[in-house]
């Protein structure tokens, strides 16, 4: 790992503490947040490894794809609610405006798991159900079991729980 993908975790570390400590009700504890965001930054490697994008860019955007539920504490429009708050988070960070941008658009549009998107959008739409997947979640809707199948598929996992 890149001395600054190391950076923007511990950035977002700190970021989710000090959320914490604001003590708010939330639906999903902090301390899943980060294990979440850290998961999904290494499977988004993994998958921008397989499909040719570029491997820091998909960790970053698998990191902060639930950014809004951090600081809404709600789950319900999450990823919408994510933009300004990725923006403020990407402003700090030295890259193209293109390519924050597309950052923006994977965490606005990651619960979107029924359509196509960008080459990054999918990676982290993938990142996000595998990563809940391998912890236990259970995938009801069609469209996300449809695309956990399928991933399952394209990475030679078989799964009788699907």
């Amino acid at each position: 790992m890149k001395w600054e993908s190391i950076k923007e975790m511990l950035r977002i570390f700190n970021l989710l503490d000090t959320l914490e400590q604001q003590g708010s009700e939330r639906d999903y504890p902090i301390g899943w947040e980060k294990v979440h965001a850290t998961s999904c930054a290494q499977i988004g490697r993994m998958l921008a490894e397989k499909k040719g994008v570029e491997i820091e860019q998909a960790a970053l955007a698998c990191a902060l794809h639930d950014i809004g539920r951090w600081f809404t504490g709600r789950q319900q429009g999450h990823a919408p609610n994510g933009e300004e708050h990725a923006r403020q988070f990407l402003a700090d960070i030295t890259m193209e405006k293109a390519v924050k941008e597309q950052i923006v658009q994977a965490v606005i549009n990651h619960s979107k798991k029924d359509e196509i998107g960008s080459p990054l959008e999918e990676i982290v739409k993938d990142a996000d159900i595998l990563d809940c997947y391998w912890y236990g979640d259970v995938i009801e809707k069609p469209f996300h079991k449809a695309r956990l199948i399928k991933l399952l598929g394209d990475l030679g996992i078989k799964s009788e729980e699907c």
